[in-house]
């Protein structure tokens, strides 16, 4: 595991499928802070990085640890947290995938318990920034929506953004999510119920119409497993409405807009951490340059 990092459990409460009460369980978050990170003076800026359906947060192994994206904030004085969104004890339980959280309201109040524990415990400051890849573009955008964080911007790499379209009529990993949505909302009989799903399905949420930070995302045109179409279309409402958002699409690259391309020359970020040199691709750069903006 990465020096530097921190573990911590929040308790989360939990639906229980197709009834109508609560179970509490502890939700896992890691916290890492940068080298330059004091518990005296200027504060770190905090920014939540939201995972994808390919890992959670786990002590001994976190999908967002290992990134560049992550290494890239780190070495430039950024500090970065998640969450799982989805605890274990409660997936075993009920039968639920514990990489598919689905940006559902516990992994909401997760992220947000997790915020509220890392600027309580660190000198961080109080106002975030947030990021999302593939499933965790469902996670960021509904905390985003929910208002429940002080957010100055938002990015994300092929953000998951339509409940319907994406998770319930075409599911990845065969089919897993869509179970994960079918229990955490009760939808009887796995019909697709929108009037249960929201304001937690980004697509159909009115807050969109009014969206309250700039946001801006990354993706392949030949993404099979996220729709791009879907992400044009949430980025077009937006703007429509008077929002600030922007799409860079890529020409390729599949559903890892972050390994598009070759490494840059000169980015504009410190892009050595703890001695590994690290390859920042176009997309990594365009999430750094963002945040950096309104850092």
């Amino acid at each position: 595991m990465m020096e530097g990092i921190i573990t911590f459990f929040r308790e989360v409460a939990c639906k229980v499928p197709y009834e109508d009460r609560y179970e509490t369980y502890p939700d896992e978050g890691i916290l890492l802070l940068p080298e330059s990170y004091s518990d005296e003076g200027e504060p770190s800026r905090l920014v939540i990085s939201c995972h994808g359906a390919g890992g959670t947060v786990e002590t001994d192994d976190s999908q967002v640890v290992w990134q560049v994206m992550t290494k890239y904030l780190l070495a430039n004085g950024f500090a970065v947290t998640d969450m799982a969104g989805l605890p274990k004890e409660y997936c075993k339980k009920y039968g639920i995938d514990p990489f598919n959280n689905v940006g559902a309201p516990l992994a909401v109040d997760s992220y947000v318990s997790g915020y509220e524990w890392c600027v309580s415990n660190y000198n961080l400051k109080k106002e975030a920034l947030i990021h999302g890849a593939s499933m965790g573009g469902i996670s960021s955008t509904n905390v985003v929506l929910s208002g429940r964080i002080p957010i100055l911007a938002q990015t994300g790499f092929c953000p998951v953004l339509d409940a319907y379209n994406e998770i319930y009529l075409h599911p990845w990993s065969d089919g897993l999510p869509k179970t994960a949505l079918e229990k955490m909302y009760s939808l009887g009989d796995g019909k697709y119920d929108e009037d249960k799903i929201a304001p937690f399905n980004p697509m159909t949420n009115p807050g969109i119409r009014n969206y309250p930070v700039p946001v801006r995302f990354w993706q392949c045109a030949d993404d099979i497993v996220v729709s791009p179409e879907v992400t044009g279309t949430f980025v077009e409402m937006i703007c429509s409405y008077g929002g600030d958002a922007k799409l860079t699409l890529l020409p390729s690259g599949g559903h890892e807009p972050q390994l598009y391309g070759p490494p840059i020359e000169n980015p504009s970020g410190i892009d050595v951490y703890r001695g590994e040199k690290l390859e920042i691709t176009e997309a990594v750069e365009g999430v750094f340059r963002t945040l950096l903006e309104f850092r």
